[in-house]
C-alpha cells in the first residue's frame, strides 16, 4: 500500500538529517520537480535554490520554462546557468581519433556532466558564504531509471543525496498527483513524458524501446530474485531489464580500491 503522506513524511525526514540547504538541477521533467517540492517541504523554500542549465533555445523554451514556472510556484530560488559553452569544450576534448566526431550518447553525456560541474560549483560558492550549513547537490533519479542505469556516470548519477531514489516512476506521478490535488502545483507543472534533456526531441522510451510502467513489473521482479535470477528463464522485457542493469551497475557503486 503505497502512503503518500507516510512516503513524504518519512523522505523529508531523510532530507532534514542530512543537508540544510540543497541545491538542485531543474529539467522540467517529473523527477526534479518532485525533488524541489520534497526538499522545498523539508527545509523551506528559502534553503533551495534551483538551477535551470540550458543548453539551447529549445531547452529555454521548452524545459527551462517549466522549472521557472515551478520555483515561482513553489516559491524556491532560481537560477538560469547556461551549459552550451562547457558542454561543447568538452565534447571538442573527447574524441580519441580525429577523423571521427563523439557519438550522439557521449555528446549527451558531456551535457549531463556540465551540469553537475555548475550543480558543485554552485554548492560550493554557497557554502563559503554560509557558514556552518551543509550545503549539498540533490540528485533527480528514481528507482526505475537507477536500477537499469539510464544515467550518466559522473553527470546525473552524481550528487549527495537521491531522496526519490528508492521510488519507482509510477510512484513519482502518484506523489506529483497528491500535490496537485492538494494545490501545491497544477497539473502543468507535471511533465507527463519523461526525456533525459540529452538531445533534442529524444524521449526515455525512445531510447529504451520501452515504457516505465512497462518495466516495472521487471524491476520489481529482479529486486526481490535478485540472488537467483536465471536470465535464460526471463522473459523479453526482464531480460532486458536485467541486462541492463548487469552492465551498468557500475555506475553506482564506490570506485574499487586496490589494496596493497
Amino acid at each position: 500500500m503505497f502512503d503518500c503522506e507516510k512516503v513524504i513524511e518519512n523522505i523529508t525526514a531523510g532530507i532534514r538529517k542530512h543537508i540544510d540547504i540543497a541545491v538542485v538541477g531543474l529539467s522540467g521533467g517529473a523527477d526534479s520537480t518532485l525533488t524541489a517540492i520534497l526538499c522545498m517541504k523539508a527545509l523551506g523554500a528559502e534553503n533551495v535554490c534551483g538551477i535551470s542549465m540550458p543548453y539551447n533555445n529549445l531547452d529555454r523554451r521548452t524545459f527551462n520554462s517549466d522549472s521557472e514556472q515551478l520555483a515561482l510556484k513553489i516559491g524556491i530560488q532560481h537560477l538560469v546557468r547556461p551549459i552550451d559553452a562547457i558542454a561543447d569544450a568538452i565534447t571538442e576534448q573527447i574524441a580519441v581519433s580525429t577523423d571521427a566526431e563523439p557519438g550522439s550518447v557521449n555528446i549527451g553525456n558531456s551535457r549531463s556532466r556540465a551540469r553537475m560541474c555548475v550543480l558543485y560549483g554552485i554548492a560550493h560558492d554557497l557554502s563559503s558564504t554560509e557558514k556552518n550549513k551543509r550545503v549539498r547537490v540533490i540528485g533527480t533519479g528514481n528507482m526505475s531509471e537507477d536500477f537499469i542505469g539510464y544515467d550518466t556516470k559522473g553527470g546525473d548519477a552524481l550528487a549527495d543525496l537521491f531522496p526519490i531514489g528508492e521510488l519507482f516512476k509510477s510512484e513519482v506521478y502518484r506523489l506529483l498527483n497528491y500535490f496537485r490535488d492538494n494545490s501545491l502545483i497544477d497539473d502543468d507543472n507535471i511533465n507527463r513524458v519523461p526525456s533525459a534533456g540529452l538531445e533534442d526531441e529524444q524521449t526515455d522510451e525512445i531510447d529504451l524501446g520501452y515504457t516505465y510502467d512497462e518495466m516495472e513489473p521487471a524491476i520489481r521482479f529482479c529486486l526481490a530474485n535478485y540472488d537467483s535470477i536465471r536470465i535464460e528463464q526471463l522473459d523479453e522485457v526482464t531480460s532486458f531489464v536485467w541486462r541492463r542493469h548487469l552492465a551498468n551497475k557500475h555506475k553506482h557503486e564506490a570506485a574499487v580500491v586496490v589494496r596493497g
